[in-house]
């Protein structure tokens, strides 16, 4: 009788010991998943080669975080939205890089005021989940030529029109949504065309994008520095 108290005792101390290890490992799970950052995009977000990506870039500074690049070459602002799920949310980070809008600018194709409903759309639901947001763009120093009013509704806009209107609608997503924002993430590699920044005409190689990191990282530790 003695002997069997004996196991029995051993037996319950042995599954109290495996739960409170898949109760720290669950814990511990959690808070790995809120030292994530993902950086979600387009070509600007993915190009530069393995290691010479600006995620890449941002993870040697930032070794105590988990450096996410869900970059997708020609994707756009609905394409980004359709993905979000799978791509940012799903990672479960405490901080989203969110860089859309070149693509959508190069086709003219939606209507601005669609895309601000899709770019809102990304924004709320990442807020929503807890992430805090920081927008990168090329657009947000572009200005509307004076005294034109656009009708933003219309698709097949001129560049600078809808440059402008991209910009309009970054510039009220971060206001409206504590969102942290960076209005020319390659201000500091113009002009394009050096050999020694841009892959090509419109791509930052890895020199190009440790400059784009560069130029992101005091905005991320200025968010970082609120929790």
């Amino acid at each position: 009788m003695k002997m069997n108290f004996f196991f029995l005792a051993v037996l319950i101390a042995a599954v109290s010991l495996l739960f409170a290890c898949k109760h720290l490992t669950h814990d511990e799970a959690a808070v790995q998943a809120r030292q994530r950052i993902v950086c979600f995009g387009d070509s600007l977000t993915s190009c530069g080669g393995e290691g010479g990506r600006y995620s890449d870039m941002l993870q040697a500074s930032l070794p105590e975080w988990e450096l996410v690049n869900s970059g997708r070459g020609g994707d756009t602002i609905g394409g980004g939205l359709a993905r979000l799920q799978t791509d940012v949310l799903d990672h479960q980070p405490r901080y989203a890089i969110i860089g859309l809008g070149a693509n959508d600018y190069w086709q003219r194709k939606r209507p601005l005021a669609d895309l601000g409903h899709d770019y809102e759309a990304i924004v709320s639901q990442c807020r929503k989940n807890g992430i805090r947001v920081l927008l990168i763009s090329c657009f947000g120093n572009d200005a509307l030529p004076s005294g034109e009013v656009p009708d933003f509704s219309q698709a097949g806009l001129p560049l600078e029109h809808y440059a402008a209107g991209l910009a309009l609608i970054e510039r009220d997503l971060a206001a409206r949504y504590d969102c942290g924002y960076v209005p020319d993430m390659q201000c500091n590699i113009t002009p394009k065309g050096r050999k020694d920044l841009w892959s090509d005409s419109n791509h930052p190689n890895a020199a190009g994008n440790r400059i784009v990191a560069d130029t992101i990282l005091p905005v991320l530790h200025q968010m970082m520095a609120q929790e």
